[in-house]
Formats: structure tokens, C-alpha cells, sequence
């Protein structure tokens, strides 16, 4: 218990020290969000609105919502444009916002150290043992969340570049039988799913609110963040302003991902005997002995045994 409560009281004070270093050193930037935040439309709500909230709902939130204002106030505006930056490349998973997803990672973190804390001090460990294993589990919880997001990020690119041959080979045959390049994209929204038809989707509700199309393409093309994306909008820009016909450029862009598709898997085929190797090496060949020269093997010990 003298350990938990060492850990706990040492990580409580580290903070503390790092929030009124920050607030000295900030202390007017501080002020003009406190004065932003006080100006809001306060909106009546009826107590039984709100008992008919599920009770996780009604109890989590305003401790999220709680550890999201304090963490908006210290956390660094990189630490949020990186975070929003990571969000929208996973594709708003759950529509969950900066300041939520590090709020949940300060709550996980702390729950961690305290969890670990009061098990390592209940068994005896050392208070400085305890202490940095307690810090190092906590750590490695507020980097999970981090992890898990970099990973979807990374799956829905993947997902992206898998589909894009076949949605150019629809925009061009589309395009070619003489629809417009609008109408191209509402046809890739209705034959396909995944996260490239939620990302033409979402520019085709841009251009209908108003948006230009240029703009709507180079959002999508910084979301996306896939090179054979940015080469497509910028060609696609460039017929607008050239008034070339777009045909033609679909075309041959569909061509240049068919063979860069085509490069990446004898590319991959390539890398295949070499990744074989290591279970080869370590898995099947001892195997192989063991089965060969395991019956000879005994033959000889008995053999020398029996002498």
C-alpha cells in the first residue's frame, strides 16, 4: 500500500509540476481560452433526458469531458493537429474528436498505474521497482490507443490502393460512354464500398454544398495521403485548367496503377523465398531430422548400449 501510494503521489506531483510550468509560461494564451469557453449557449436539459441516458453515458462523460478541457489546456496545439491529423487518415472512427481520444489515453494510463501500483506494492516488490514498472505499464497503456489508430490508419491506405485499379477502370469506362466526371464518381459510390467510395462520397457532398471541385479533391487527396491519389487529382486539375479531355488522362492513369499494382506483387513474389527461409531454417528442417535421423539415432544408442 506504501508503494501505491509513493507511486501515485509521485505521478500526481510530476503533473501538477508540468501543468503550473505550463500555465506560468502560457498564461495569456490560458486566459483567452478560459474567456472563449465561458462564451457558449447554454442549453436547459430535463432530468429525465437525462436518467434516460445509459448509465456509462451518464457517469464516463463528464469525467471524459472533464479530463478532455484540462488535457486541450496543457497538451501542446502540435500534440492536437497530429492527433486530428492520425483521426481523419483512420477514417473518424466513431466520430470521436483530439481531445477525446488523448483524454481517453490519460484515463487509461492512470487506471493502468494505479492498477499496477497496488498489485506490485500488495506483493512486495520494491518501492523503486514498483514505482518504474507501474510507470513503464502506463506508459505502454496511453501508447496502445496510439498503436491501434496508427494500424487502422495504415489498413484503410491499404484498402484504398487495393480498390483504386478497379475504380479507374469504372471512372474511365464511365467517362467514355459519356457521362460527366461527376456522374463517374456517383457510380463508384454506388458499385463499390469500403473506405474509398466513403471518400468520393464525401466529395461528392462537398461539391453539392457548395464547394469547388478543385478543392474537393485536394482534401481528399491530404486524407488519403496516397501518392497514386495525388497524382490522379493533380492530373485531373490540370485537364480543368488546360481544358484537355479527361478521358484520356483516366486512361492512362489507370494504366500507370495497373502496372504498379502489377510491379508491387512480383515485387512481394520476389520477397517470398527469403521470408521462407527463417520457418524453413527453424521449423521444418528440424522436423525433418528428427523424423530421418531420430530411428537411426536410437538404433546406434542402443546398439553402443548393448556392447
Amino acid at each position: 500500500m506504501i508503494v501505491y501510494l509513493a507511486s501515485i503521489t509521485a505521478f500526481l506531483w510530476s503533473i501538477g509540476l508540468v501543468a503550473s510550468m505550463y500555465q506560468v509560461l502560457n498564461k495569456k494564451r490560458l486566459e483567452i481560452v478560459r474567456r472563449l469557453q465561458s462564451i457558449h449557449i447554454s442549453r436547459s436539459m430535463e432530468e429525465e433526458d437525462i436518467l434516460e441516458r445509459p448509465f456509462l453515458e451518464r457517469t464516463l462523460q463528464p469525467l471524459t469531458r472533464g479530463i478532455a478541457s484540462a488535457i486541450s489546456q496543457i497538451a501542446p496545439n502540435r500534440l492536437f493537429d497530429k492527433t486530428d491529423e492520425m483521426l481523419i487518415k483512420a477514417g473518424n472512427p466513431r466520430n470521436i474528436k483530439a481531445s477525446d481520444f488523448l483524454a481517453f489515453q490519460g484515463i487509461t494510463g492512470l487506471l493502468t498505474l494505479g492498477v499496477s501500483g497496488f498489485f506490485l506494492g500488495a506483493s512486495g516488490y520494491p518501492i523503486l521497482r514498483a514505482a518504474l514498472t507501474s510507470f513503464s505499464f502506463a506508459a505502454l497503456a496511453v501508447y496502445l490507443p496510439w498503436f491501434r489508430l496508427a494500424s487502422m490508419a495504415t489498413r484503410r491506405k491499404t484498402q484504398i490502393l487495393r480498390k483504386l485499379p478497379d475504380v479507374m477502370d469504372l471512372l474511365v469506362v464511365s467517362v467514355e460512354a459519356g457521362l460527366s466526371f461527376d456522374m463517374a464518381l456517383l457510380r463508384v459510390v454506388e458499385k463499390f464500398r469500403g473506405p474509398i467510395s466513403q471518400e468520393f462520397q464525401k466529395v461528392l457532398r462537398e461539391m453539392q454544398l457548395g464547394k469547388p471541385r478543385k478543392d474537393a479533391l485536394k482534401d481528399m487527396s491530404d486524407r488519403v495521403g496516397l501518392m497514386e491519389m495525388t497524382s490522379l487529382v493533380n492530373a485531373i486539375l490540370q485537364t480543368d485548367q488546360l481544358g484537355i479531355g479527361i478521358a484520356g488522362v483516366l486512361r492512362l492513369h489507370a494504366d500507370m496503377i495497373r502496372d504498379k499494382r502489377q510491379q508491387a506483387i512480383e515485387e512481394q513474389a520476389m520477397k517470398a523465398p527469403i521470408k521462407m527461409l527463417i520457418p524453413l531454417v527453424f521449423l521444418i528442417f528440424p522436423s525433418i531430422f528428427i523424423v530421418i535421423l531420430g530411428p537411426a539415432f536410437l538404433n546406434i544408442m542402443k546398439a553402443l548400449g548393448g556392447k
